[in-house]
């Protein structure tokens, strides 16, 4: 999706969420862009697709706190549900970043896999992409 999109989307999924953060946020995939020759199209898909997995699994109060924490630290998309699973056992935002920074917060590998499901549907325009299909998914997760 482009910048416009990606802004009208986080929106939707996240009333109130910060502007610096979203503004930090764009600035943040712009600048993977320049420096990894990604397309920040696709990089906007992803984060809305990991903060849309945060909202179903740990409620809208943890996604936003993560993306308005954007205002200090952006997380990379695939660092979100590790964080999400901190922030709900707990952990305060400044711990998190300072364990981030440190060790990385990469999401557990069910979720990672589950992730690059939800983010091909929702790239080939499923509705439903959230709704992992089950043969996206190991055995260990039916």
């Amino acid at each position: 999706m482009q910048r416009e999109e990606f802004e009208t989307r986080i929106r939707e999924l996240l009333p109130g969420a910060s502007k610096m953060a979203l503004d930090r946020t764009v600035s943040y995939a712009e600048e993977l862009e320049r420096e990894a020759e990604e397309c920040a199209g696709s990089l906007y898909d992803a984060f809305y697709v990991e903060l849309a997995l945060v909202k179903r699994d740990h409620g809208a109060e943890i996604a936003k706190a993560l993306f308005d924490y954007g205002e200090h630290f952006t997380f990379n998309f695939f660092e979100l549900r590790g964080a999400a699973r901190l922030l709900a056992q707990g952990w305060s935002l400044e711990k998190i970043e300072a364990y981030t920074v440190e060790n990385g917060c990469d999401a557990a590998p069910e979720e990672a896999l589950e992730s690059r499901s939800a983010l091909q549907a929702f790239q080939n325009g499923d509705p439903n992409f959230l709704e992992v299909p089950e043969t996206a998914m190991g055995p260990e997760m039916r």
